[in-house]
């Protein structure tokens, strides 16, 4: 990391950052970040490259005023889901937030300079999490119907998701959780892609499915508040997931297949 940036990208605890009028990632000067923290020394991280930049942890209050001061506009960061350095830098400072003393021991932690990799007294490396989730397109066989949900604390229809299990393929995951939540036998997984989703700490691998079973043959878990088909033409009228989800992109090319 530079010994002392000129310019800052700033984030909020809840993943949000700043943008310019075009909807571009936008950073603040040194001099604008230090009036708002009031001299405070913001955490920071270094990005991929070296130039004069590095992440700051700011408060949401905080992202606000530069946003303010900047002329600038304050947005949830997944919706650069696909940008590699945004991801990096929330995830960054996410694990800084997480891990302040060694898990170990106690002691307290320190950074390497890029802020990547933290270790306490017995210099035992620890690097950051990053937790496997499953996320998948389930098609019903011999139609183009495919299966969407919607969970009990969101609006919009999604496609089936959850984290891996300890021991489990990212394949056997997959199948568990349209079993679970759907009640479906989901068969021929084959994988499609993957995305960091740096708010959680996840990696978000994705998969397409077949299913036979267009109604339930097993026990639901509950999780969901609703599950159904849906057809090219259905997926214009349904509330989705936004730009930048791994969600938003299969949905996106299935439908304009």
């Amino acid at each position: 990391m530079p010994a002392n940036p000129t310019r800052y990208f700033p984030v909020a605890p809840d993943g949000f950052v700043l943008v310019d009028a075009d909807g571009r990632p936008a950073s603040v000067a040194r001099d604008q970040l230090t009036a708002v923290l009031e001299g405070r020394r913001p955490v920071s991280v270094a990005p991929d490259t070296s130039q004069d930049l590095a992440g700051a942890r700011v408060s949401r209050d905080e992202l606000d005023q530069l946003a303010a001061a900047a002329g600038l506009r304050a947005v949830d960061g997944r919706i650069f889901g696909s940008d590699r350095a945004v991801s990096r830098l929330i995830a960054l400072l996410r694990h800084r937030d997480l891990f302040v003393h060694d898990p170990a021991d106690g002691s307290p932690l320190t950074f390497d300079e890029r802020g990547v990799v933290a270790s306490g007294v017995a210099t035992r490396q620890l690097f950051p999490r990053i937790d496997p989730a499953v996320i998948g397109l389930v098609r019903l066989a011999g139609t183009d119907r495919v299966l969407l949900a919607r969970n009990r604390r969101a609006r919009f229809y999604s496609l089936i998701a959850g984290y891996v299990d300890p021991g489990e393929t990212l394949e056997a995951a997959f199948v568990r959780e349209v079993m679970e939540e759907t009640g479906r036998r989901a068969q021929d997984v084959t994988y499609w892609g993957s995305q960091p989703w740096a708010v959680t700490g996840s990696l978000m691998i994705g998969f397409t499915a077949v299913t036979e079973d267009e109604d339930a043959v097993g026990q639901l878990d509950g999780e969901l508040a609703d599950i159904r088909w849906v057809t090219r033409e259905d997926v214009h009228r349904l509330s989705l997931p936004g730009p930048g989800s791994i969600a938003h992109q299969m949905l996106t090319e299935w439908r304009n297949a």
